[in-house]
């Protein structure tokens, strides 16, 4: 077990290592001696077994794997993704508006909001990035620990006679049922008791975060931001490009930046949890098949462990990387805090005037903006990372079926429309290596240009104004991708559901005995 400083360690500065797991191996405990002589009828529930035998699953808990308990900082994460702090938020936002109303719009009253809001969205970059840090990690374990079962399953059926491939494809292929029912049918009934029954809050809920992000995540919402921008780019005249104008539209941004990254972190959450709880159900029903296969061959070699490789990495997507690690972890706070103590201690120097108000959401805004296209850099990697995965996880299925002759049914993405392509191409463009590196650029030539106007309130208003516009942006590029996401992972458990439920109805209908 590791020691206390080389957790905190690991939370404060995170370290990549392959992934790697080994399923836990199912054993079965005899309770009379000697080999069986007639086959058992199994079944989960011993007090309805009418075997000669009492089957126990085990799970040895020595395994090794890379799924790791949840730190205080991984809780916290999880916490901020819940629907409640998301009600908080926007309840925060309504006494903003309350107060405007009361006491009037006043510069002061939107710097507030534009400072707040560039202060949350950056904290909220932070845990967006360990949010999908550790959903990434915890499914790609997932992954590796189906993919270590599947090994033992298809080594065990090999050892039964009439699995051989030669044997199974005398006849025509197999059309089995599932408790009797089409597989499809199967499929959709255990998604349901999967995800059991939601109350009548969680089902509007549900559906509420469904229909609003489709509707964040589309081409047509792209559109109508990029207008709302020309048209405050129009009035610009009316208002001689002052920095009155310039607040306008920080403090328009800054309650759509709020909105759209605490709104993006609820959904994500949602998604994690519902993924978690199906790959779960599916683990189980691979430890059924496991268990009777032992049950039949008398085997009981421990599954292996099975690796993930890491997939090769350029220099740029190293130094992104080696960001991300440091702003997803208690490195990125510990940063936040101490730059919050030195502008509140350089504040009488300053006099609390506007510039030193403006200083803090500067900085937020500038290492959030960067933070916003690591954090999509991230996303498109580690989404093709995964759905290669899935597609070799589809494979080792396949290839253990055919040995069965068994058909597998397979449920397909259908075309896209016109829009959605446009959205995702545009968010590849986003997601890729030199977009990241240009972001750093224009960062840099930002602080030149502030620098030169010695820190003003314009200079500073220039460095807030055109990263905030960018940033909201890339925030519905965000949810648009975490949309697509959803909708392709879907899919994918929908066909490994598919395979373990035919696999597991294979296996039980065998009676031969070694």
């Amino acid at each position: 077990m590791p020691s206390l400083w080389q957790r905190i360690k690991t939370s404060i500065s995170p370290v990549r290592s392959p992934i790697f797991a080994a399923a836990p191996t199912q054993k079965v405990r005899m309770d009379i001696a000697g080999r069986r002589s007639s086959p058992p009828s199994y079944t989960s529930d011993p007090e309805k077994s009418g075997a000669q035998i009492s089957v126990t699953i085990i799970s040895d808990p020595e395994e090794l794997t890379t799924k790791k308990k949840l730190n205080v900082f991984d809780k916290i994460t999880r916490l901020a993704g819940s629907s409640e702090v998301f009600f908080i938020m926007m309840a925060l936002i309504a006494v903003w508006v309350l107060l405007g109303i009361i006491y009037g719009t006043t510069d002061t009253w939107q710097i507030i909001m534009q400072n707040a809001s560039s202060i949350q969205v950056y904290v909220t970059d932070i845990l967006l990035i360990r949010q999908q840090q550790n959903a990434s990690r915890s499914l790609m374990t997932t992954l590796a620990e189906i993919q270590s079962r599947n090994k033992t399953c298809e080594r065990l059926l090999r050892q039964i006679p009439g699995c051989q491939w030669m044997e199974t494809h005398k006849d025509d292929p197999k059309e089995l049922l599932v408790n009797g029912r089409p597989v499809e049918d199967e499929v959709e009934e255990n998604l349901y008791m999967v995800n059991g029954r939601p109350s009548r809050f969680q089902y509007v809920w549900t559906k509420t975060c469904h229909a609003v992000s489709t509707v964040l995540g589309s081409l047509w919402a792209f559109i109508f931001y990029w207008i709302g921008i020309l048209v405050w780019v129009g009035i610009g005249k009316l208002y001689d490009f002052s920095d009155t104008w310039q607040l306008y539209i920080n403090t328009a941004v800054a309650v759509v930046l709020t909105f759209t990254s605490v709104f993006l972190q609820n959904i994500q959450q949602q998604q994690e949890d519902s993924l978690e709880k199906c790959l779960e159900y599916a683990l189980k029903i691979d430890a059924e098949v496991e268990h009777r296969l032992r049950e039949l061959t008398e085997d009981f070699k421990p599954n292996p462990i099975f690796e993930i490789a890491p997939p090769p990495r350029g220099r740029l997507e190293r130094y992104i990387d080696n960001f991300a690690d440091a702003m997803g972890s208690m490195l990125g706070v510990v940063i936040s805090v101490v730059f919050t103590i030195a502008w509140v201690a350089v504040g009488p120097l300053l006099q609390f005037d506007d510039n030193w108000v403006l200083i803090i959401g500067t900085f937020t805004g500038l290492v959030g903006f960067i933070d916003g296209f690591v954090l999509r850099n991230l996303y498109c990697r580690e989404e093709k990372i995964v759905g290669d995965e899935f597609n070799r996880i589809a494979w080792s299925d396949r290839k253990v079926l055919d040995l069965l002759n068994v058909e597998v049914p397979e449920k397909t993405m259908g075309k896209r429309k016109m829009d959605t392509r446009i959205s995702i191409a545009t968010g590849d463009a986003l997601g890729s290596t030199a977009v990241s590196v240009g972001a750093v650029g224009f960062v840099i030539l930002l602080l030149v240009i502030a620098s030169a106007m010695q820190w003003s309130t314009t200079g500073q208003l220039l460095c807030n104004t055109p990263t905030m516009i960018i940033e909201g942006f890339l925030l519905l590029v965000l949810i648009q991708a975490h949309n697509i996401a959803n909708e392709e992972r879907g899919v994918e458990f929908n066909g490994v559901l598919k395979r373990r439920l035919l696999l597991n109805s294979y296996v039980h209908s065998l009676d031969g005995y070694m």
